[in-house]
């Protein structure tokens, strides 16, 4: 993780003092967006899935027109009750962090379509209180992560963007426990400076 943080931070750094020589079809763009991140799992004994909601924010620099790197945070907002009551149990999305590069296809000035490729980390949480015992576990999955999104410019600079990424499968699979599958689809705005 210190490593992800490490690299976070040089790329900002890097992006910062690279703006101001910044050409039309690159430069700096900063973006925010609502998510639902899917886990769907399957074993012998049946399937479940949890749903989270998730926000977000992204920094960028276009290298050209159509190669990118990215940087994205996000943070839980949604989590889903296993079950309630006087004794309860909650799956939670504590926080998302991906460090990606993104290829971009433009098709005329107003759509745009991209792919994305990079590494991701994801903490999940489980809150119980169960007998009178109360308690947090926490797992992070990390990983490559995949996507593909389209971008509509709006205007010169401000663009809505959906995406579809799939993210680090659970670690408990590897076990051959369950298998699992894990997504998330994003929608928000992009601001290129």
């Amino acid at each position: 993780m210190l490593k992800l943080v490490a690299t976070m931070a040089a790329f900002t750094a890097l992006s910062a003092n690279t703006v101001l020589a910044q050409t039309p079809d690159s430069g700096l763009y900063l973006g925010a967006h609502y998510g639902q991140q899917k886990v769907d799992l399957e074993s012998d004994l049946g399937s479940a899935n949890a749903k989270f909601g998730l926000v977000g924010v992204n920094l960028g620099y276009q290298l050209s027109p159509f190669l990118g790197l990215e940087a994205r945070y996000a943070q839980g907002v949604e989590d889903e009750d296993l079950f309630s009551g006087s004794d309860a149990a909650r799956f939670e999305l504590d926080r998302h962090m991906a460090l990606v590069a993104k290829g971009t296809f433009h098709l005329g000035q107003t759509v745009s379509v991209f792919g994305t490729a990079g590494y991701g980390e994801t903490r999940y949480a489980l809150a119980y209180e169960v007998l009178g015992a109360d308690g947090r576990e926490t797992t992070t999955e990390k990983g490559v992560q995949f996507g593909a999104g389209v971008a509509l410019n709006l205007t010169n600079s401000l663009s809505v963007v959906a995406e579809y990424t799939r993210l680090p499968k659970l670690e408990e699979e590897d076990e051959g426990l369950f298998k699992s599958d894990v997504s998330l689809m994003t929608l928000g705005l992009q601001y290129r400076f």
